[in-house]
């Protein structure tokens, strides 16, 4: 037995309160090292008497071998504890005998334990792994809603002009990051019937509030929509009509830092160290200002250029917040609090969210939810993101443990094997009251357009669509991608959307439009785990506990054929066309062919 892999650890993704009584445990082993992994657990404060000696009363169950990838199997198991304390241990049975494995030690035993063996390490709690309590109070508070959730991600400048303001032509090639090109909320307000009818439930707009760039995320006014997509009121019309398609709204908070032209920055750049604002930023040496400034009052751009405060990245137009100031933390809180009371938004996307302070986030959540209960708190983590997710700070974060693989693989730079490692190590190390909550995206404004990853091969692109939308979790669509809107790096991920109907990939469209009938109708798209079936396919199972679905998926530009267990073979209903599918021990399917199957 390979001692070195084994893992566990408390009170982590191996171990965590999935509601208000019931623990979800995991535990990891070499692959097929091991024959059974059973838990020890009970109160640590529950024991019995008899006979003069003292009998900790404990449960002994065999727990789940639920996941295996070429380098490990995880263990699974469910258990509610008696009265919401837990102390737990493993028991390893192997060829080379039968050991226990407990939070301090590993040890092996002479015989498997029994009521009759009260001797020994087995019986001893100072070697067991410790839940203390299940608290209600540290749960994720997430609300119902966001699982059930199609997003829509929305870059303002560059989805629809209402208002013509712009005299740049709308859909210019190539476009800028410094041009604007006139879409505006009146104009989102104008597409809410095409969103509704496509499906979508929830809008998320990259900022909108006053800035100097067409991006936005150099904030200048948190309490102002940028002019140069409306007013406010404006906006708070967008919610109710919005509101009343029963799609939600959120918008993006730079809590991280600021933009160059924000008040409280320019008043440390004209007042240095003597500013009211300057512990509102981190300023490390003087001068303050180490860089020269045009006749506009701008930064003047230079190679290797390390501001003397610090900032986003190293580019001076964005001085990083310090979140610990008191100034900083009211006007920051402030407006979280102003857009939801005042204009009954949904929640908040928070930029660069992996480098604000977990102290500061727990207090947004807490404003958040203080405003408005069920409100959804997502952030922009590029790595993994458990300890951002504990139910204390965010909800979920942007699933880059999704996307990354998916990419990698899509872009032909890791096998399918490799592929499905990832996937399946994602699943087993995610918890599963956090996985069904993520934001899934295959791209966004920071990211090449999915298409454009795919060589603008949109049938390929309908089966990484496929995938997202049968993952946990909540799928994205980054706007225009529905209809085969292509991008490379930014700025050239973030075309005008062309709303000339002849020039949409209505194939494309009418396949995601369906996935989202789809997955609103059948429980399984939303479940976590993938049982793979065939070692050359994609191709899976998803289970709920009403179903099950077959996914069948040729991702290549050429035929295959797939081995089917005799389990699976028999007749179904192929839900993407509503005909009859006899399932043979040998199927094939085209190149970039894919069924949907339940059983008939």
């Amino acid at each position: 037995m390979n001692k070195h892999a084994l893992f566990h650890q408390a009170k982590s993704e191996y171990s965590y309160q999935f509601d208000e009584k019931k623990l979800h445990i995991l535990f990891k082993t070499a692959k097929n090292d091991v024959n059974s992994v059973s838990l020890s657990f009970g109160d640590p404060f529950d024991w019995q008497y008899s006979n003069g000696k003292a009998h900790w009363v404990s449960n002994l169950f065999v727990m789940e071998k639920r996941y295996q990838t070429d380098d490990f199997d995880y263990y699974f198991i469910e258990v509610e504890p008696k009265d919401y304390r837990c102390k737990y241990a493993f028991l390893i049975q192997a060829d080379e005998g039968i050991f226990f494995y407990g939070s301090k030690r590993l040890e092996k035993l002479d015989k498997l334990p029994s009521n009759d063996f009260l001797e020994g390490s087995f019986y001893d709690l100072s070697n067991y792994f410790n839940y203390p309590y299940l608290n209600k109070e540290d749960l994720s508070d997430t609300p119902s809603w966001v699982r059930q959730t199609v997003w829509y991600q929305i870059f303002l400048d560059r989805f629809y002009s209402k208002r013509k303001n712009s005299k740049l032509p709308w859909g210019k090639l190539p476009v800028s990051n410094h041009e604007f090109y006139g879409g505006d909320i009146l104009g989102v307000i104008e597409k809410l019937p095409y969103l509704k009818e496509l499906g979508i439930t929830g809008i998320y707009f990259t900022p909108i509030f006053e800035a100097n760039s067409a991006h936005k995320y150099d904030t200048i006014d948190y309490y102002k929509i940028d002019p140069q997509f409306g007013t406010n009121e404006q906006f708070g019309m967008l919610v109710k009509e919005a509101h009343k398609l029963g799609i939600k709204i959120v918008l993006d908070a730079v809590l991280n830092h600021c933009g160059w032209n924000h008040p409280f920055f320019q008043d440390v750049v004209k007042h240095g160290r003597n500013s009211k604002y300057a512990n509102c930023f981190f300023l490390d040496k003087d001068p303050i200002i180490n860089f020269k400034i045009d006749q506009f009052g701008k930064p003047v751009y230079e190679h290797n250029l390390r501001p003397n405060y610090r900032t986003f990245a190293y580019t001076p137009h964005m001085p990083k917040w310090n979140t610990s100031d008191k100034i900083a933390e009211k006007h920051l809180l402030g407006s979280i609090e102003y857009w939801i009371k005042t204009y009954d938004i949904d929640g908040w996307r928070l930029d660069v969210s992996n480098e604000i302070s977990h102290d500061f986030l727990r207090k947004v959540k807490e404003v958040t939810k203080k405003a408005k209960k069920d409100t959804f708190i997502f952030g922009e983590n590029w790595d993994s993101s458990i300890p951002w997710l504990r139910g204390d700070q965010m909800d979920a974060v942007m699933n880059y443990d999704l996307s990354i693989p998916m990419w990698q693989y899509f872009e032909d730079k890791i096998n399918l094997e490799e592929f499905k490692n990832e996937l399946i190590s994602y699943t087993a190390n995610t918890p599963k009251n956090v996985i069904r909550n993520m934001f899934n995206q295959l791209d966004t404004h920071d990211t090449v357009r999915m298409l454009r990853r795919l060589k603008d091969n949109p049938e390929r692109l309908k089966i990484a669509y496929l995938m997202m939308f049968a993952s946990a979790g909540a799928p994205n669509i980054y706007y225009g991608s529905e209809v085969g809107l292509t991008g490379d790096h930014d700025p050239d991920n973030r075309r005008c959307f062309n709303w000339n109907e002849s020039s949409w990939n209505m194939s494309l469209r009418n396949f995601i439009k369906k996935l989202i009938e789809l997955r609103n109708t059948y429980s399984a798209f939303m479940e976590s785990d993938y049982h793979f079936i065939d070692q050359n396919s994609l191709s899976f199972v998803k289970k709920s506990a009403t179903h099950e679905l077959l996914f069948l998926i040729n991702d290549k530009n050429q035929s295959m054929t797939l081995t089917i267990t005799d389990n699976l073979v028999g007749r179904y209903k192929d839900l993407l066309n509503n005909e009859v599918f006899n399932l043979e021990k040998s199927c094939q399917l085209d190149a970039f062919d894919y069924k949907i199957l339940i059983k008939y």
